[in-house]
């Protein structure tokens, strides 16, 4: 390519106004020059010309600053700084976050009066008060810390303090005293020796910028003491690192109050803890709770809360809570909410929810606002996706219904079908995943890859089956689509057969199972009603209150299709961040076989016959909820089963009809795992369908909840 002399000025220009410009934009807003003459203009018109001619955009509280008053200001040449102070006098505080020029009011101070200093060799203990250096007012709440020994008390309700601690040698003492809405104060003791200060505050500047804070958090708020919570506010800016941390819960821990400011390379909490964040590996028993940012390997038991961006793995039994981004694997057995981008791998039994997904979903249901990514569930909720609902037909079976949910790019269905109109009715059960190759809006490809049970009366069988579908859009939301499939099937047949001789004993019949292969093609057609999801609100349940539910409940048990039936009543506590914790107890009737018993006759010598009564039990669960929209929500409960009889006898009849009865010592307890969708139908009312597996008992309910809430907190 060649330049004429003058495209090269013409580029020269361009090059000169870009660098310019960003030059512009690197220098500190206060230190910017500007010449302005305003007088006797209203206050929105000066604070106008001020953004024009020094390239950013003020924020304020509009009840903070008269915008009507008139204002007069006038400067050639000089800074931004020194023209508000020439218009403001010192009446507020100025603050640069990105292009913006936060206005606050100005922060009074703080001042520290020491009442009593005491050594030994290299133990201090020093008390005093904190006061307002105005009006020298006594202020509760205030932390007062030594940054380097990471020791911190704050005061009581007279502004008294104490710290005791121990230096290890001769050197100088710093107490820094801090409070919300003051300026810090520092004062000294002892002789000067040269400090190694060991704070990183800016590897943490961004994410304090960025959180909107753990503290705020229900769970946050629920679990982490007061006076933690206020220190926190007071010292936003301040942290340490150290090698390690022990906690048996939130205050109790080596770093005593300083625990919040502190990152740890490895931390472990008995019950649970409270820190600044962890550059290497935390294990809890029960919870960690992180300012910001989780670093390499988190586990816990029960939950995880991190503030910033968790840059590893983070496992939890039940839930995981990201406030940042999640850059690697983010595994719960329930739950995982991370309020970023996720970029790697969200795995729950029950829920996943992001803002934006770069990575893989799997999970009953996942919530992505934005998805580049893949989703793999019953339900896909994308801001960018789509679902559909829809009747087809294939070689196989005549009549089948699926739901589809996801995104172009990746989607899985959910299909069931049967053989309407025939003796033998085959039914079908299956899952799929598929992929689109959009020619245009209205036609388009699809190419699917799926597993399905089927089989007559039962799901005994099964194929591996690929489609093409071409699908066309007749409507908005409506389309049609058809293509050919191929199947692998796998059957399961029983063959008979008789052996040359009897063998040793005596058994001359024999039967095995063979297992046979085979491929076919086919074809499938249909019809869909597809659209697409609604933005998704993040502002519903943020309640923080306490309810009792009663349920009642009727179902069925899958292996035996026995009736279950029964009620249910639980306490609920709901928390501001769209989640809720939920303890629940009750009663369960299950209706176990039909008792057979044999005619007796005169020429039996002896005659027995178990005899099946009704289990009845007692469910005692600890679960989880979360919302997804102002109605819908989705539920996990672990927890045990008491069995309250014994429902099998061994019953004994004699020649005179009379009966000998045994119990049976069958185990009536087990262990308990649930997932349920629900709906909030208003008014209290709200109604579940939920699964239940009871491990030892080999038993799966289904069963459909019909509930009421009564609100227990004001």
């Amino acid at each position: 390519m060649t330049f004429t002399p003058i495209s090269r000025r013409i580029t020269l220009a361009i090059i000169l106004i870009a660098s310019l410009y960003n030059s512009l934009q690197a220098q500190q807003i206060l230190e910017r020059r500007i010449t302005i003459d305003m007088r006797q203009k209203p206050l929105l018109q000066v604070f106008k010309q001020l953004e024009k001619a020094g390239n950013f955009s003020f924020s304020y509280n509009s009840n903070l600053i008269p915008k009507d008053s008139l204002a007069t200001v006038k400067g050639e040449g000089i800074t931004l700084g020194d023209a508000l102070e020439l218009l403001f006098h010192h009446k507020y505080e100025f603050t640069e976050n990105k292009n913006f020029l936060v206005i606050t009011p100005p922060l009074r101070s703080l001042k520290i009066i020491t009442t009593d200093v005491m050594s030994e060799q290299q133990s201090y203990s020093i008390s005093g008060l904190v006061v307002d250096a105005l009006s020298g007012e006594r202020l509760m709440n205030a932390s007062v810390y030594e940054k380097e020994l990471l020791v911190a008390a704050m005061t009581d309700e007279h502004g008294y303090f104490k710290l005791k601690f121990k230096t290890g040698q001769a050197r100088e003492i710093t107490l820094t005293a801090s409070k919300l809405l003051f300026k810090d104060a520092s004062i000294n003791y002892l002789q000067s020796v040269a400090i190694t200060d060991r704070i990183r505050a800016a590897d943490y500047q961004h994410a304090a910028e960025n959180s909107r804070g753990i503290e705020k958090e229900g769970l946050g708020r629920f679990l982490i003491g007061a006076k933690q919570r206020i220190q926190s506010l007071n010292i936003p800016d301040f942290f340490a690192n150290r090698e390690f941390q022990v906690s048996l819960t939130p205050g109790l821990s080596t770093r005593g109050m300083m625990s919040p400011q502190v990152v740890n390379k490895f931390s472990f909490n008995l019950l649970g803890g409270y820190t600044a964040g962890v550059e290497g590996a935390e294990i809890g028993g029960v919870f960690n709770i992180n300012r910001f940012d989780s670093r390499y390997f988190q586990f816990s038991g029960v939950f995880n809360l991190v503030g910033g961006t968790v840059n590893g793995v983070q496992l939890a039994g039940v839930s995981n809570k990201t406030l940042g981004d999640v850059k690697g694997a983010q595994m719960a057995g329930y739950i995982n909410k991370t309020e970023g981008t996720v970029t790697g791998v969200q795995f729950a039994t029950l829920n996943n929810e992001t803002r934006m997904l770069r990575g893989l979903q799997i999970g009953l249901v996942n919530v992505a606002d934005t998805s580049y990514g893949a989703s793999i569930g019953l339900l896909n909720i994308s801001r960018n996706g789509f679902y559909k609902v829809g009747l087809f037909a294939s070689d196989v079976m005549n009549t089948n219904v699926f739901f589809t949910s996801g995104t172009h790019r990746f989607y899985t269905t959910v299909h069931a079908g049967m053989n309407v109109g025939q003796e033998e009715r085959t039914v079908g059960l299956g899952l799929s995943i598929g992929h689109d190759f959009m020619f245009s809006d209205r036609l388009y490809l699809s190419a699917i890859a799926g597993y399905q049970r089927f089989g007559v009366k039962s799901l005994r069988e099964n194929w591996k089956q690929g489609k093409l579908l071409m699908n066309a859009q007749l409507t908005k939301n409506i389309s049609v689509f058809a293509g050919p499939t191929v199947r692998r099937y796998s059957q399961h047949s029983q063959l008979n057969f008789t052996p040359e001789a009897p063998d040793e004993y005596g058994y001359s019949n024999y039967s095995i199972t063979v297992t046979t292969h085979k491929n076919k093609f086919g074809w499938e057609a249909g019809l869909a009603f597809n659209s697409v999801f609604k933005p998704i609100s993040r502002t519903t349940h943020t309640s923080e209150n306490w309810f009792l539910g009663m349920d009642v409940l009727a179902g069925t048990e899958l292996n035996a299709s026995k009736p279950v039936y029964g009620g249910e009543i639980s306490v609920l506590r709901e928390f501001n961040d769209r989640f809720a914790a939920s303890l629940t107890t009750g009663v369960i009737f299950h209706e176990q076989e039909a008792t057979y018993r044999q005619p007796y006759t005169s020429d039996m010598w002896y005659l027995s016959y178990y005899d099946y009564k009704t289990l009845v039990g007692m469910p005692l669960k600890l679960g989880i909820r979360t919302y997804t929209s102002k109605h819908l929500f989705f539920a996990g409960e672990m927890g045990m089963l008491v069995g309250l009889n014994k429902p099998t006898e061994f019953v004994e009849v004699h020649k005179d009809q009379s009966e000998t009865r045994f119990k049976v010592d069958d185990k009536t307890s087990s262990m308990i795992v649930s997932a349920s969708a629900g709906y909030v139908l208003g008014g209290g009312l709200e109604t579940s369908l939920k699964y239940d597996s009871y491990f030892s008992l080999n038993m799966q309910l289904v069963t459909l909840r019909l509930g009421y809430k009564i609100k227990l907190s004001k």
